[in-house]
């Protein structure tokens, strides 16, 4: 990205989308700044697009910035957002530019395509953003299964520079009460949420864990 360029989307970045970000601010900005660091134009694909104008703290307007990312810069770098609810693919079409590829359909299958058509291209992907199911903090099994999956018919197109990040994915530990109503953490806090079991395979695989916070981001698998 061109110095000026890179300076335009940090503009809009610090100016007008931090301070709405809230528990996402520090890790979109490590997002980012990792894509800065990638020669040439690059590729993003994310399930899960943005579905309410302006919901910047609720749901983080991922597709929005996404948007902002390639069109400041370069004309070719492309983002690929699905989702399988119509009503918020109408609604994210208004929000962004045409750069955005917005399809509707089932992610896991989507993603299939889009691997195998990165495959015949020959192509990598730089950066996966997996938002596609709604997280139930207690249950969270459903969403977590649904987003290995994702995982699974993506990782093809990874080389070991893709950065894989996952929405909702606070970290959670095991407490007990000890003598003298003591709380005590038994173990080390883990990555919850949407994202637990992709870390588990991420740490079974020797994955790098690039950040942990609400989101949590890996590279090298």
């Amino acid at each position: 990205m061109a110095m000026n360029q890179r300076n335009e989307f940090w503009t809009f970045f610090d100016n007008e989308a931090s301070p709405k970000l809230a528990l996402r601010e520090k890790t979109f900005r490590k997002i980012f700044q990792y894509l800065d660091t990638c020669d040439g134009p690059i590729s993003i694909i994310e399930t899960g697009c943005a579905r309410v104008e302006g919901n910047w703290e609720g749901d983080g307007q991922s597709t929005v910035l996404f948007d902002k990312y390639i069109t400041f810069r370069d004309p070719v770098s492309e983002c690929h957002t699905v989702d399988i609810n119509q009503k918020s693919v109408s609604i994210c079409k208004k929000l962004v530019s045409d750069r955005v590829k917005i399809s509707q359909d089932d992610s896991v299958h989507h993603l299939s395509l889009i691997s195998k058509n990165f495959l015949d291209r020959k192509k990598t992907v730089n950066f996966v953003y997996l938002d596609s199911f709604d997280l139930n903090w207690t249950h969270w099994y459903p969403a977590a299964i649904h987003h290995l999956k994702e995982l699974a018919a993506i990782i093809r197109c990874f080389d070991e520079k893709t950065l894989l990040v996952v929405d909702d994915c606070l970290l959670n530990g095991n407490f007990v009460y000890p003598e003298e109503n003591k709380i005590v953490m038994i173990d080390k806090p883990k990555i919850g949420g949407k994202g637990r079991l992709i870390a588990e395979y991420a740490s079974a695989v020797g994955a790098n864990l690039e950040f942990a916070d609400y989101q949590a981001g890996w590279t090298g698998f």
